[in-house]
């Protein structure tokens, strides 16, 4: 819990120990960049405690790690590839090079895609 406003602060590898808006903009602007090619595709907001993931009907789930984030948008898609997914580098997220933090959010979905993707074989 934070002490200086009382809210609980929620812990995620991937965004570290401090965890900002901008960080939380660009975490959605990543995942809607690698999924916007699927029929369908979830849309991720940004909040201050984390995302909002709206589905294709309408359904709004909020999270608040990446981990549980693409968790919420690969389930929306079962049987989902790696390949599916965008590679960072292929993000155009407005400049040149998405940036470390856009990098670790894909690495994560990769991983992810991965592990449903054979969950999904067996």
């Amino acid at each position: 819990m934070c002490g200086a406003c009382g809210r609980s602060v929620v812990s995620d590898p991937v965004l570290g120990s401090t965890r900002t808006l901008r960080q939380h903009l660009i975490v959605a602007q990543t995942i809607n960049e690698a999924c916007h090619s699927w029929p369908g595709a979830p849309k991720v907001a940004a909040t201050r405690s984390g995302w909002l993931v709206a589905g294709p009907k309408g359904a709004t789930e909020a999270v608040s790690t990446v981990e549980a984030l693409w968790s919420t948008v690969l389930r929306g898609r079962p049987g989902v590839r790696r390949q599916d997914l965008r590679a960072a580098e292929d993000l155009d997220a407005g400049e040149p090079d998405p940036g470390e933090l856009a990098r670790r959010v894909m690495n994560l979905g990769h991983e992810m895609a991965q592990d449903s993707a054979t969950e999904t074989d067996t």
